[in-house]
């Protein structure tokens, strides 16, 4: 093996990732674990043992010492999770504990018993079990899981120190107890009262208090808020807070209280009392670490108290000192050295110094650790993250390559200072030549080497392709290895900077490489797990002479001794290798780290290894020489390392001039104090002679004293030695009579005692006697049934013989006579056998009868024996009681002997006492003075520090401020860097784009080109018929491929497209009558969430009158009275005398009333849009189509035509299961909204798609809006003829006048097959009819999605933006609401408005006219007649009608207009709009009602999108001017509305609006020719009343303004032109039912 090894030596690290990781030890030692290791930390020697990890182990995961500090449990995560248990005086490992019971790989917690003999660990993922080990037998004694059924995970264990009962067990979210009985761990049910046990965060039993006999079993458990119980047993006793609000992350108990360890570095101390068990006594923060206090541990003398950091910090308290010391101070001392927070990226060694240098990414700090003295010398943190260091070989300076910059340092006393900074950024690789002259650093794939001395660049290095790894000099600094992740190893000559060896393997990423002293070789170690050679080889340059398998194992380094005797070899594992060398493979492997060891350096001496990990710890290996000799002659020779250090002039100035200062104040101090000494001096003689002269005089008094207290003291002698005579003469006598009475009490026990031994013997001999005879009894029977059975076998074995010699004769019988002979034999065996059984069953009763005798003697023997004990215990106590009274004899003469001392001292002390008093109150007058002069001084002092004081403070805020500053400029870098980068990687993807597009279109020009030139070639045969038809048959073939024939026909394809055709109608019937049911079944729900509606509009509209008689002042009733006269125009917009403030006016409980009220219709706004998706899930459900259309044979030759039927999917012309559906809202109802009943929903298209998908399907309903790419044009045109266009009259119900809007679709989507029987339909034709209807359906569903998609979007931004539109000027409510009952209109136009009342369920009046198919645009507002408000969500729409607004922010109908069905408008918007009262300013327009013309787009479908036309609602200011109409005479086509005569084949009426209001919407490619429809230009805008709006005004309504003083007008359009009219209620030409459109905007807007 090698020829040198290696020895633990010194850890600097910690691992907080370790359940328990603190410890004391019985010596006082601290136990932690860093690395693969457990450490054993003197605090005083500042020495180390340590306990290796087990090898095999994948590192540890908690520790555990017993409550004796003799034992330590190590639990290591393996294969089978492990627990070992040690002797800590010894490090002896006693046991390994391997299981299956644990579920797991590792333990998380380990908890010893009081006594130490059972251990308990919980087991960590998947299963989380508890299990109890009885460990010095190995074996589990229970096992429970403790987690969860969602398997949360937990943290610790822990067991009552007192009789082992009770564990407690704490995890994410759960506490749990179980006590440990003799069947296993049983659950226990702990009691903490009304708080949440998910918030326990640790826990620890409290150790009962010396001298105690009573186990009280006291466990205090943390909680994440900051609390600490206190349950006995079960059951909590008491509370704690550590008034900070910070959660508790650990506990530590001890006899005078315990400790809590606190997120934040916060300690806090609670002490014992009497009263409350414990109380909060003071509270301590560790500066500069505010991370959790993950552990806390406490010495056995109780005097420190040691804190584990989660930063990996270890800190100890002085707790016998913590009543003295200051809270607001840092108090605590590192323990040892401070560690690194996370992976050594780093490392270097000293030459001229016991010094190791290392850098943290993580803490961002640099260390120089001193591994002679170990401790930590210097340590410095950085702002920015450090990735390399190399320390000078002087140890004068080191080399830092940051994320920005590669810094070389000064190394001063107390602080490194930078010396230059060279612009090399994320400098993972660095070092110093040998001698020192020259650093190399690598810069990418480039290696850069400086001057130390000058910092100039004497060279750039490249060749390399990938990122540089590894660097390494020559002894002679002649020559420069490298290696990288691109394979390649290169040695580099430094003279001309020219490359000497190079090999490139690639695939192979190298971590390390190293040379020979004579550079010779090359050593390199890489991804591919090996361990490669490198030589110089004649003719073929650098090869590969020898490759080393490591095992499977990636090495992450290696190093070589100087004298190229071993090679040490890091891996991922954390372990270091020694290798023999020349290499054979052959190592010894130490694991010293948790986790891949980074970096691995050897010292210049070969006596030192030192091993960096990604755990954070640096661990120190000593090489140990197995020549002897050798090792001694290096040891003699090595020199001395340097102590020298630097320090700056400045420094040392600065340090002088203090010294001198010092100086003066000490010999100030000594003169001052040699004066007082000789005034107090003179004083103290003048003391002494009055005292001397004084005590004197008491001298003499006090001797008269004393020889009057000696006389009485002589005479009190003499009296108690006569009492003591007499005493003893009584004391005689009784016990002489005592004597004589207990003697003779023994001599008739003894004659007692000698009768019954007499008698006993006598039993005895009894006993023996029937036992011989029972004996002789038993053995002369068994003897006499073996003579019996030994006589007849003998009788037996004749017979055989006889038997055998007749065997050949008589063979048959010989068989039948031995046969019966077996049988005979076994019935006697049986019947002597139960014979003898039962003499043996009598026998054994017999015996059991004497021995239960033979008992029954032995208890009476035993309980005389008792009795003579007892006797013999009585004679012992009156022995006792003798020796007590001569005791008490003798103390009561030591009393009066002590009692004469005690008087002669009392007295000397009384005269002490005297004397001191009298020097105290000298002394006390003379502090007085002093007192009073120091206060003097102190308060001199203070008015001197003070400005000091406050500029020093100036100037820390001046720093922290700049090193804000700089760190956000550093940020700011951090932050463009990463920008210029991202635009070169967009840059260069763009280019490559490019070219990709200039390489397809040179392609596609290519193609172009050979196609042209063939087919020039095919024109060329023309006048040649079967020549021109090769040739095309040619072309073909060559661009398009081979012809294929088309398939014969099948029968069977006609009878299967028969059969689904007559499934098909049925489904349509079935459908049809299902759907009727529903729609009765769903009415009662919508009729009683209509009535809440109602009942809540009416309860708004109270407290709008209650606010309105709050207000009062005759300002608000004028600006309401204008409002009024305004909205009796029609107009929704708000006037400028109607706009009130309610921030200004409504009080703050008002305000809070209508916060309340908006909550609660918030709410029953949620609970319809539940029930509504309940309504459509049920309408979904619907009978799914036989699968046989998926069986059908291929179509092949399919061309889809330009006009094929649409599907029946999605179609609404076959009334089947997949039948279309209009659009529905995020609000809509369920049925009779605006859609056809009979067909299921669909999911929500925009509001001008699915107004065109029902003007094209001939519904009723027209489309519009800038999205409408799927218009009444556009479907027309794709699905079918002109049949298709016009069914329906809009009579409330959604279906035609006829009832028969399926069959009139089913025959005018499929012309002639209604006609024609089954055998005439063509199977290719119907192939080729399906496949256009799915390609059309595709198209339609993207479109619809998209349009959906844009108006969600735009409707999200008007909500956001409109949400201050609510509340404001409801000053003018009641008279806008009195002047609208009064001022009733009445209709105009075609649709009558009686003066009936409403109807039921809150219906508006108006119907479509007959033969027209116009279904009006049923307001989302409620109507009202007669003087009666009507509900304002019911109502029957047409086809178009009944959409509902959604919220009022965003989208709702105008309420200053109103057409009756197909007539001309009303003369006024009033008439227009019945029951359009005047307008409050408050309230939203969702309350107005509202009517469509035909033929035009709907306005209950949101005014074709107007959340993009509202100005007030799409991003535009308040009072913004409204948009300019569109020109009178811009087609329908070009606005996105299909031509009213396409629809209904009428003329529109006159004033209709155009569709402005809204941007005009692009041609879309799917709208129809002027000649399929006869597209006519729609009506002009009429447009009156065209003032400027109102400076308030958000919106656009109409694109006039509301004249002026509320004069009627007319505004038509759509869009809002300011702030919708509250409850302007009216209805339009048709009845549209709105569930929630009052009721949302009424209260949204």
């Amino acid at each position: 093996m090698a020829t040198s090894t290696l020895a633990p030596r010194y850890i600097f690290g910690f691992r907080a990732d370790v359940k328990d990781n603190v410890h004391y030890a019985e010596d006082g030692s601290v136990v932690y674990p860093a690395g693969h290791n457990v450490v054993l930390y003197s605090p005083d020697t500042r020495t180390q043992r340590l306990i290796p990890g087990t090898l095999e182990s994948e590192g540890i995961t908690a520790l555990c010492v017993s409550s004796n500090k003799k034992l330590l449990a190590v639990a290591e995560r393996s294969d089978k999770a492990m627990i070992s248990v040690y002797d800590l005086q010894t490090l002896k490992r006693r046991k390994v504990l391997v299981s299956t019971d644990a579920g797991s790989k590792e333990y998380v917690s380990l908890s010893f018993s009081g006594d130490g003999k059972t251990l308990i660990g919980q087991g960590g993922a998947p299963e989380w079990n508890l299990v109890l080990w009885v460990w010095e037998k190995s074996k589990v004694g229970s096992c429970v899981k403790t987690t969860n059924q969602q398997g949360v995970p937990m943290y610790s264990c822990a067991f009552s120190p007192g009789d082992s009962a009770l564990v407690g067990v704490v995890g994410q979210g759960i506490f749990k107890m179980f006590r440990n009985a003799d069947s296993g761990l049983k659950p226990a049910n702990p009691v903490i009262g009304k708080r949440d046990p998910g918030l326990a965060s640790c826990q620890c039993w409290v150790p009962d208090p010396a001298g105690s006999n009573e186990q009280r079993e006291r466990l205090l458990l943390g909680m994440a808020d900051g609390e600490v119980l206190l349950l006995e047993g079960t059951d909590m006793k008491a509370a704690f807070s550590c008034d900070n609000g910070l959660p508790a992350v650990s506990i530590a108990a001890y006899s005078k209280g315990f400790v809590v360890g606190q997120d934040g570095g916060v300690v806090t101390i609670f002490e014992r009392d009497e009263k409350e068990f414990f109380r909060r006594a003071r509270s301590f923060t560790i500066e500069g670490n505010a991370c959790k206090v993950l552990n806390l541990a406490i010495s056995p003398n109780e005097e420190h108290l040691v804190c584990s950091m989660e930063n990996n910090q270890v800190y100890t308290l002085l707790l016998s000192n913590q009543e003295i010391m200051k809270q607001d101070e840092m108090n605590f001392e590192v323990l040892g050295t401070p560690n690194h927070a996370g992976p050594v990226t780093g490392l270097d060694v000293c030459v001229r110094k016991a010094l190791i240098a290392s850098c943290c990414s993580t803490d961002r700090s640099v260390r120089l650790w001193n591994w002679a003295e170990r401790t930590c010398e210097l340590h410095r943190t950085f702002a920015d993250e450090i990735f390399s260091i190399a320390i000078h070989p002087t140890g004068l300076m080191v080399l830092v390559g940051f994320a920005d910059k590669l810094r070389l340092m000064a190394v001063l006393m107390e602080d490194l200072k930078p010396i230059k900074e060279l612009g090399i950024k994320g400098c993972r690789e660095c070092c110093f030549s040998t001698g020192g002259q020259y650093f190399a650093a690598v810069n990418g794939t480039t290696i850069s080497i400086y001057n130390t001395y000058t910092c100039d660049n004497v060279g750039n290095l490249r060749g390399h392709n990938g990122k540089v790894r590894s660097v390494a000099w020559s002894p002679d600094d002649s020559k420069l290895i490298s290696a990288g992740m691109d394979g390649a190893v290169y040695e580099w000559r430094l003279k001309d900077l020219k490359r000497e060896k190079e090999h490139v393997l690639k695939g192979c990423a190298y971590s390390s490489v190293l040379a020979t002293p004579d550079c010779k070789l090359l050593y390199a170690t890489g991804t591919d797990k090996k361990i490669k050679e490198f030589e110089d080889s004649t003719g073929s340059g650098t090869t590969i002479s020898k490759e080393i398998d490591t095992g499977g194992v990636n090495l992450t380094q290696l190093s070589l001794l100087p004298n190229a005797r071993v090679m040490f070899a890091a891996t991922e594992g954390g372990a270091v290798r020694t290798y023999k060398y020349p290499l054979t493979g052959e190592f010894q492997e130490a694991k010293c780290h948790s986790a891949p060891v980074s970096r691995l350096k050897v010292s210049w001496d070969e006596s030192m290894l030192v091993s960096g990990g990604e755990d954070g710890s640096v661990f120190v290996w000593e090489v140990r020489d197995k020549d002897a000799r050798a090792a001694a002659r290096r040891e003699q020779e090595k020199l001395e390392y340097a102590v020298e250090v630097l320090v700056t002039r400045s420094e040392l100035d600065e340090k002088r001039s203090r010294m001198a200062e010092l100086e003066q104040q000490v010999a100030e101090l000594t003169m001052q104090t040699e004066y007082q000494l000789r005034l107090k001096d003179l004083h103290l003689q003048e003391r002494v002679k009055e005292l001397t002269d004084k005590y004197s005089a008491e001298a003499e008094s006090d001797r008269m004293k004393f020889e009057s207290l000696l006389a009485e003291k002589n005479e009190m002698e003499m009296e108690y030695e006569d009492k003591l005579k007499q005493a003893e003469e009584r004391a005689q006598a009784q016990l002489q009579a005592l004597d004589t009475q207990y003697q003779a009490k023994i001599m008739a026990e003894v004659e007692r005692y000698q009768a019954l031994m007499q008698e006993k013997e006598m039993l005895a001999e009894r006993w023996d006697e029937q036992n011989s005879l029972l004996v002789e009894s038993h053995e002369r029977v068994i003897a006499e049934l073996t003579e019996d059975y030994e006589a007849k076998l003998a009788e037996e074995a004749l017979k055989i013989e006889a038997l055998q010699a007749e065997k050949a004769e008589l063979e048959r019988e010989f068989e039948e006579i031995k046969k019966q002979l077996e049988e005979d034999a076994d019935r006697e065996i049986e019947e002597t056998k139960e014979k003898y059984e039962q003499k043996l069953q009598t026998e054994r009763e017999t015996s059991l009868r004497l021995k239960g005798e033979n008992g029954i003697m032995r208890k009476k023997f035993n309980a005389l024996q008792k009795d003579i004990e007892v006797c013999n215990t009585q004679i012992k106590e009156l022995y006792e009681q003798k020796k007590e009274l001569y005791a008490t004899i003798a103390s009561l003469e030591k009393d009066i002997a002590s009692l004469k001392r005690e008087i002669r001292e009392r007295d000397e002390t009384i005269g002490d006492k005297e004397r001191r008093i009298y020097d105290l109150k000298k002394k006390n007058q003379e502090l007085e003075k002093f007192k009073f002069v120091l206060d003097y001084k102190i308060k001199e002092l203070k008015k001197q520090i003070e400005p000091r004081e406050a500029e020093i403070a100036e100037m820390k805020e001046q720093i922290k401020e700049m090193d804000g500053e700089l760190e956000r400029y550093h940020k700011t870098n951090a932050t463009l860097d990463l920008t210029i980068s991202n635009m070169r990687l967009k840059q260069a993807g763009l280019a490559n784009e490019v070219a990709d597009q200039r390489r397809e279109k040179q392609d596609a020009y290519a193609l172009l080109r050979r196609f042209q030139h063939d087919l020039q070639e095919v024109v060329g045969y023309l006048q040649e018929p079967k020549v021109l038809k090769e040739k095309v048959k040619w072309l073909y073939q060559k661009h398009c491929g081979e012809l294929r024939a088309g398939p014969e026909e099948d029968g069977d394809v006609e009878r299967e497209a028969a059969r689904q055709r007559e499934y098909l109608e049925k489904t349509v019937d079935s459908l049809k009558r299902k759907l009727a049911k529903d729609s009765e079944l769903h009415r009662t729900d919508n009729l009683r969430i209509m009535q809440e509606n109602t009942a809540l509009i009416k309860e708004i509209n109270e407290l709008r009158r209650e606010i309105k008689a709050l207000k009062g002042g005759a300002a608000a009733a004028a600006a309401g009275t204008m409002a009024g006269k305004a909205g009796m125009g029609g107009y929704g917009p708000r006037g400028a005398g109607g706009r009130g403030s309610p921030e200004a006016q409504v009080s703050e409980g008002l305000r809070r009333e209508l916060d309340m009220q908006r909550d609660l219709i918030a709410r029953l706004r949620e609970e319809m849009m539940a029930k509504e998706a309940r309504i459509k899930q049920l309408e979904a459900m619907v009978v799914p189509r036989p699968i046989s259309r998926e069986r059908l044979p291929p179509m092949d030759g399919f061309s889809g035509a330009p006009h094929a039927p649409h599907p029946p999917v999605h179609g609404g012309y076959m009334g089947g299961p997949q039948a279309s559906q209009p659009h529905l809202s995020p609000h809509a109802p369920p049925y009779g909204h605006g859609q056809p009943h009979g067909l299921p929903p669909q999911p929500p298209l925009r509001t001008g798609s699915a107004n065109g998908l029902r003007d094209g399907l001939g519904m009723g309903g027209s489309g519009s809006g800038p999205n409408s790419v799927l218009g009444g044009a556009a479907i027309a045109g794709s699905l079918g003829p002109a049949p298709l266009r016009a069914s329906g009259n809009g009579n409330g119900n959604g279906l035609s006048s006829s009832g028969e809007l399926a069959a009139a679709m089913v025959a005018a989507s499929l012309p002639g097959r209604s006609e024609r029987p089954v055998e005439d339909i063509d199977p290719e034709a119907e192939a080729r009819e399906a496949e256009a209807a799915r390609e059309a359906e595709a198209a339609m569903e993207a479109a619809a999605e998209a349009a959906y998609e844009a108006q969600m979007a735009a409707q999200q931004q008007a909500e956001a933006e409109a949400g201050a539109g609510y509340g404001e000027g409801q000053g003018a409510y009641e008279e806008g609401y009195a002047q609208e009952q009064e001022q009733q209109q009445q209709p105009g136009g075609e649709e009558g408005y009686g003066e009936e009342p409403p109807p039921p369920q809150g219906e508006g009046q108006g119907y479509g006219a007959e033969g027209e198919g116009e279904g009006e645009a049923g307001a989302p507002g409620a109507g009202y007649d007669g003087g009666e408000q009507a509900p304002a969500d019911q109502g029957d729409g047409g086809e178009e009608g009944g959409e509902p607004g959604p919220d009022a922010a965003s989208e709702q109908p105008p309420a200053d207009e109103g057409y009756g069905a197909g007539g001309e408008p009303a003369p006024d918007a009033s008439n227009a709009a019945e029951g359009s009262g005047e307008p409050a300013p408050e309230a939203s327009a969702a309350d107005a009602g509202e009517g469509a013309a035909p033929g035009r787009e709907a306005e209950a479908d949101y005014g074709a999108g107007e959340a993009q036309a509202e100005a007030g609602y799409s991003g535009e200011e308040p009072g913004a001017p409204e948009p300019e109409p569109e020109p009178e005479s811009m087609p329908a086509e070009a606005s996105g509305q299909a031509p009213p005569e396409a629809d209904y084949g009428g003329e529109p009426p006159a004033g209709e609006p155009s569709g402005a209001g809204e941007p005009p919407a692009e041609p879309s490619a799917a709208e129809p020719e002027a000649g399929d429809f006869g597209a006519e230009p729609s009506g002009q805008a009429a447009e009156e009343g065209g003032a400027e709006p109102a400076p308030e005004a958000s919106g656009a309504e109409g694109f006039g303004e509301p004249p002026a003083d509320g004069a009627p007008g007319e505004a038509e359009g759509e869009g809002y032109a300011g702030e919708p009219a509250a409850d302007a209620y009216g209805e339009g030409g048709g009845e549209g039912q709105g569930p929630e459109g009052a009721l949302e905007e009424g209260q949204d807007a």
